[in-house]
Parts: C-alpha cells; structure tokens; sequence
C-alpha cells in the first residue's frame, strides 16, 4: 500500500486531480487509516492505495498526452470490472506504457494488460530480469539527445562507448550530426530494423528538418546513402503522439531493442532498453518533462557553435526601484518578464547567464529559420510589448516615465556550455561575441536597438532590405540618418564623457541602429 501523499509526489497531481479521477471511476477510493509515525507520536490521518494505482495514474497521464479527454477516458471504464478497454490496438501497440511480455508468442498491450486489472483484483506489476533505478545519471542504457538539425547535444557513458566508441566527440556544432554514427550502428541491422532506426528519428524531427537541410547534412556522404536517406526521410510520417514515440528493433545484436524517445523544444532524447526490461521506471521519469529537460540541458556538451547574443537592459532601472515601493517593483519586472518571455520561445531564443533586471539570451542556428533573423525579429517585438507594458504603468501610477528596453544584438561563434549549482543551471557563451553586444545595449537609449555590422551583413539580401536600419549623423545644422550605413563607436560617442569610458574597448567595432521592420 503507498500513502496518498507519496502518490502526489510521484505522479505530480494535485489532490484535486486525485479526487476527480476518484470519483470518475478510474481510481478506488482510499483506505483511510489513523497511523502514529512512531511509538507514542501524535496519530495521523492518511489515505492508503493499492501499489497498482500508481501504475493506473500513469496510463492515465500517456492517454492524456496523445489527445484523450478525461471525459473520453472515463466512458471507457466498464462499471462491472471498472477496467479500461482497449481503445485501439495499433495506438496501444505504437505507445505502449508498459514493458511487453516477451516470454510469449501472444503479445498483449499494455492497453490490454490494463483491461484485464480490475480493483478487486489488483494487478501483478510486469516484472523482468532487468530493472531500472531512473536519474539522468544512472541510466544503464545508450541515452542521447539531438537538436532539430539531428545534432548530438547530450549522451550518456552507455551511448559514447556503443556510439563513438571512444572517439573524442566533435568540438563544433556542425561536425556533430548523428546521422554517420547511426550509419555505422545499423551496419549489422537487416534492412527493416535500418529503416526503423532512421525513421525513428525523421520521425520526430521532420516537421522541423527541411529536406533541403538533411541534403547539405549529409553531402559529404556516398551518393548511394544520400539517396537511401532521403528516401528514408520522405517516408517517415510524424507519429500521432508527438510527445513520446516507442519503436521495437528486433534483430539488434540478437537482442530486441525498444527505442524511446519524448521530444522538447530544444531537441529530442533517445533512449536504447532491451525489450526484456522493465522501463515503467523509465517511462515515468521521461513523464516528468520539465525536470528531464532541466537535467539535460545542464549536463550538455560543452560546443563551438554560431550564435547571436542579444543583451537587454531596463533603462533607468534604478531609479524606477527607487519610486516604487519593492512589491510595486518586483510586480513591473516580473510582469515585463512574463510579457516577453513567449516571445523569446517563439523566436527560440536560449535563457542565458543574467546580472539584475537584465536580460540575456542566445540564438542559435535553427533548421527551418535563420537565427540571426530570429534575433532580429524578437528585438523589435520586444520594444513593441516594452510600449504596451509602459502605457499600463503609466495608467497605473500617474506618472510620466515612460519604460523602455536598450538592446544590443552580435553575432560570432563561441564556445556554449552551462554553469551549475546544486539547485540550476545557466547557460553560458565565452567569448567577445557577449561582451561586445553588453557594451551595445549599454549604448543603446529609449528603447533602441544597435547590432553589429558583423551581424547584419550575414544576413542575405533580401532579409537586410526588410530591416530599416542605418546611422544618425551630425551636421552642423541638423541630425541626418542615413539608410543602409554602419559607423564606428569611435565615432558616436563623447570620448570626454564618463559614461562611454565602458566603450572604449569596443570603439573600433562598426555598428548600426535597426529602427524598424519594414510593413
């Protein structure tokens, strides 16, 4: 028997959730019993469920992820044995839940399996010779994770010595495709486990992988593979479960082999079990995305990679902290926060390293988008959610400042890691490229947005004539802008001035102001 309260832990429901899965059938009622915790301690009311219900909650959890309602779930519960029918043999199959029962020829699913328990009569947990104690650490199976590019971003012990065995890994980001090493794993595979092998990784990355950036991947290869793989690629059909995806290799090392696999926004982990395994350890842990994710991208490989830094910095911040009273003040940066924080994701900007009421963030080289155009673009989506949030407060307190966001944008290949403690992580790029665009954002006023003339001339042409952008000059009469220009720091600022002795350093750096995007 396993208390409520562990229940809650394991599966991350709220009691609420409990209750209503209780009272749709799905979940017995507990006992309730009234237990001291040790001899002569103060008795404690706590509800106590059978071992299995744990089981069930995750079933229920997998349902819900590939699209069922609660109110669809719940129908099928059959009021004699309050057991879930099979809903539809090919889905149950495709996303089992449950390790597969190899010791037979009938194989069922684990749809199946959970139709057959019922609540008085509890249901045997698939056991096996193998079991699993799940952290990120300790998985005993090949485990990595590739970007939407098909690029290796993290891998475990088991993967490096099966995978690379022993090779040093690549140090740049576009030497790390995993396509050749799959290659050479499939080597001793017949043709159908090789085709399932590719096919489970178009499968999950194709809508974001053109076909136009797997040919430049893959050019160095022998024509022959080119083709193959191509041919693979247009085969492959994103699965209805775009969460967690489960394929069986049959003849792998005379082994069967399961190939799980749950996508993220940053990239998709693939894990290797022997069928004969119990992974419903593993599949829990996978369910708890956020934790996984969080995990991983702390432990990823340190790597060389193209990336545009983007700084962004409250003007006049610490003054505003002075006129608002601190709940005031923390209420305006965390409302700022959580009104640009969906823009960064929908143009995948990275959360980076970050000092005060600062921002940074990194753009990488993304497969169906150019990341120096993303850069841009969430630059000047963000100055135009800098305006809505300043007319609120300025609605709000009466006042007459007007808030805005100095942006600094460069572009330059840097080495990308992460910085950990015990309790997070932060994501960290060395190098010029950082400081450079630190000192920009610093030189940036009213909400403006200065990037480097490295940057804007990587963009193509037609992507540089949708950017208004250019260099105010100083006459004698007036201030002039002229379109399409850069200028030297050297050559915008006051020298005498205390306030640009931070840029200094960066005075030889040509630069331009991006004003808008052209309608």
């Amino acid at each position: 028997m396993i208390t409520s309260k562990y229940l809650l832990e394991q599966t991350g429901l709220s009691r609420a959730t409990l209750n209503n899965y209780i009272s749709l059938g799905l979940l017995p009622k507990p006992v309730v019993k009234r237990i001291a915790a040790e001899p002569g301690a103060r008795l404690t009311t706590l509800g106590y469920f059978p071992d299995w219900v744990l089981s069930r909650i995750q079933l229920i959890q997998s349902l819900k992820k590939q699209g069922l309602t609660m109110n669809a779930i719940s129908q099928q519960i059959s009021s004699e044995n309050n057991a879930l029918p099979l809903l539809n043999e090919e889905l149950s199959e495709k996303y089992s839940v449950y390790a597969v029962d190899t010791s037979t020829d009938h194989k069922k699913s684990s749809l199946e399996k959970e139709r057959d328990m019922s609540l008085n009569n509890p249901p045997t947990k698939i056991h096996s010779q193998e079991s699993l104690n799940v952290s990120i650490d300790s998985i005993p199976y090949p485990a990595y994770m590739i970007n939407y590019e098909c690029g290796l971003v993290w891998l475990n012990t088991a993967a490096q010595q099966s995978l690379f065995t022993g090779a040093v890994i690549p140090d740049r980001a576009e030497d790390r495709s995993i396509i050749q090493k799959l290659l050479e794993w499939a080597g001793n595979l017949d043709a159908t486990d090789k085709e399932l092998l590719f096919k489970s990784h178009f499968n999950v990355v194709k809508h974001r992988l053109s076909k136009d950036t797997l040919s430049r991947t893959i050019l160095s290869l022998p024509l022959e593979e080119r083709q193959w793989l191509e041919n693979c690629y247009d085969q492959s059909d994103p699965p209805e479960n775009t969460l967690i995806q489960d394929t069986t290799l049959h003849h792998w090392t005379n082994v069967n082999k399961r190939i799980i696999s749950i996508s993220f926004r940053e990239g998709v982990l693939f894990t290797y079990a022997p069928q004969s395994a119990d992974s419903n350890q593993l599949l829990e842990w996978l369910s708890h995305r956020d934790s996984v994710i969080r995990t991983l991208l702390s432990q990823r490989l340190p790597v060389l990679t193209p990336v545009v830094a983007m700084v962004a910095d409250l003007q006049n911040s610490v003054r505003i902290c002075s006129e608002l009273p601190p709940d005031e003040y923390f209420q305006l940066i965390n409302e700022v926060w959580s009104a640009l924080d969906p823009v960064f994701r929908e143009y995948y900007g990275a959360y980076g390293k970050h000092t005060g009421d600062g921002m940074v963030y990194y753009f990488f080289p993304q497969p169906d988008s150019n990341y120096i155009m993303n850069a841009v673009l969430c630059a000047c989506r963000i100055r135009e959610c800098m305006k809505v949030i300043s007319h609120k407060w300025a609605l709000k307190k009466g006042w007459t400042n007007q808030l805005f966001m100095n942006i600094g944008l460069n572009e330059g290949e840097e080495w990308l890691g992460t910085f950990k403690t015990n309790t997070s992580y932060e994501l960290v790029v060395l190098g010029e490229t950082i400081n450079i665009c630190s000192r920009l954002s610093d030189f940036a006023k009213y909400g403006e947005i200065w990037a480097t003339k490295n940057l804007v001339s990587k963009l193509n042409h037609s992507e540089r004539d949708l950017l208004d952008y250019g260099v105010t000059r100083k006459t004698l009469d007036q201030d002039v802008f002229v379109s399409n220009s850069y200028a030297q720091i050297s050559t915008l600022i006051d020298k005498d001035n205390l306030k640009h002795m931070k840029l200094i350093d960066i005075s030889s750096a040509a630069v331009t102001q991006i004003r808008a995007i052209k309608q």
